[in-house]
């Protein structure tokens, strides 16, 4: 009997995640997995590597094979496309000229790959729309200010941009000039654009300066494309349409609005960055057509969940160094510790936490002596790695130790009134580069500690 998964079901399993986009043969192997537990083969053309885990263990397979068989492996993925591709083009090379007949076959074939490709794209458009935490064209607009669409001549004037009804004010002639630190929001995590960035029609001269910056040149009836571009993200307290709005800048230039909806998500941590002096950093995919009388853009920015953007602590006195952002590390015998880590679980349930590693020594019964390594929030005792989990950072404690330093790392936190489970992330000692060993320390960004409002400057753009 086919297993049945409803909207609601694939909604949960497709939240948007911070991981990496997942592979084509990981997602067609995911694909072929649902089909198997279903009789569906959905598309799932945005899948990410969390995402795919989620479904895999959903239909009950295992995540591991999302690494199994080379899949993941960029040098033989590749060569695998071209195999594929080799194979059908010999195929159609060889239908073609065995007969008149074989053009016609070969053509056939070629016209269904084309109807296939387009099926799936529609298909996809449908599970964008079903599946998704925000479904497509449900998602609220923010008011923008108005910025006049370059236009040639014999083209009429665009009409100035104006959201829900409200009429537009004057166009952006002063920009807010950033001269603090940045603050990366990624934290060292991959950069993978997730959040669609709206209004990108009223900021057509930046987002062309940013496309020729960024080498992506455009000209009329071309398009242009730009990965990685740095961005930061601009509280408004004072914009007159949205007191949460927050705009999206490259080089002090608007490219767009964060939709309400985002706004009101990620203006508590985006306020506590600027209040402690710092620009809110993210990179940012930009796309954009040139149609001669209007631009058509899309603005995209790598966000991770809003929670997991800044800690909720301070980063305890003395000289401290911040290991790099490193895989998932489960932190044992946290629940020894609940007293202490209940008083950090935020209201969320889910929120991101400093804590100092220290090298301990465990004498055994037969009198061997085995370091490890205990986790501290604040000073306590919150729980200790693995003997295993320990030997792959020993060595980076030993040297931050010998240097004088104390080594922090962010762990993630997750829990209500009853239990609260801790997972570390931190680079292993093999991970670590040296130009990063000789360039300390390396110490965590101070931020204004944790409150429900902050007070930050105007900057709407007028």
């Amino acid at each position: 009997m086919h297993q049945i998964i409803s909207d609601e079901a694939w909604r949960e399993l497709l939240a948007a995640d911070e991981t990496a986009p997942a592979s084509k043969f990981q997602r067609n192997f995911v694909r072929a997995a649902v089909a198997r537990a279903t009789g569906k083969r959905p598309s799932l053309m945005h899948l990410t590597l969390g995402q795919a885990a989620k479904v895999l263990e959903y239909v009950g397979q295992s995540p591991v094979k999302l690494t199994s068989g080379g899949r993941g492996v960029p040098g033989l993925e590749k060569a695998g496309t071209v195999a594929q591709w080799t194979l059908l083009g010999l195929l159609v090379v060889m239908v073609t000229v065995s007969s008149p007949a074989g053009f016609l076959l070969a053509a056939g074939i070629v016209g269904l790959m084309f109807l296939l490709r387009k099926r799936r794209r529609g298909r996809q458009a449908w599970e964008d729309a079903t599946w998704s935490g925000s479904p497509v064209g449900t998602v609220q607009g923010i008011a923008v200010p108005d910025a006049r669409i370059e236009a040639p001549a014999n083209h009429a004037a665009p009409q100035p941009a104006a959201v829900e009804g409200q009429a537009p004010i004057s166009p952006v002639t002063r920009p807010v000039i950033s001269g603090q630190g940045l603050y990366r929001v990624s934290l060292g995590r991959s950069e993978w654009p997730n959040v669609d960035v709206v209004g990108e029609h009223a900021y057509s001269t930046a987002i062309k300066a940013s496309l020729r910056a960024s080498k992506g040149p455009m000209a009329v009836a071309r398009d242009g494309e730009a990965e990685g571009v740095r961005v930061e993200l601009v509280a408004e307290p004072d914009n007159p349409f949205d007191q949460n709005a927050v705009s999206v800048r490259w080089r002090n230039q608007v490219l767009g609005y964060l939709s309400r909806e985002d706004a009101i998500r990620y203006a508590q941590p985006i306020r506590r960055i600027i209040a402690s002096g710092l620009a809110a950093a993210a990179t940012a995919r930009i796309w954009a057509y040139d149609g001669g009388d209007r631009l058509q853009a899309r603005v995209t920015v790598a966000l991770p969940e809003p929670e997991l953007i800044a800690p909720l602590n301070e980063a305890p006195a003395g000289v401290t160094t911040l290991v790099p952002w490193g895989s998932a590390i489960q932190v044992l015998k946290e629940e020894d510790h609940f007293d202490i880590l209940c008083n950090h679980v935020p209201p969320e349930g889910v929120g991101l936490l400093l804590v100092s590693l220290h090298e301990v020594i465990r004498t055994l019964r037969n009198g061997t002596e085995r370091p490890f390594i205990e986790v501290r929030l604040d000073g306590e005792r919150v729980g200790e790695l693995s003997n295993v989990t320990s030997s792959h950072l020993l060595p980076l404690l030993e040297h931050t130790e010998t240097v004088g330093e104390t080594a922090l790392a962010y762990a993630k936190i997750t829990g209500s009134a009853l239990a609260a489970q801790l997972v570390l992330h931190a680079a292993k000692a093999t991970e670590i580069s040296n130009d990063w060993l000789s360039e300390g320390p390396h110490p965590a960004p101070k931020l204004v500690p944790w409150a429900t409002g902050y007070d930050v400057p105007p900057a709407y753009a007028t």
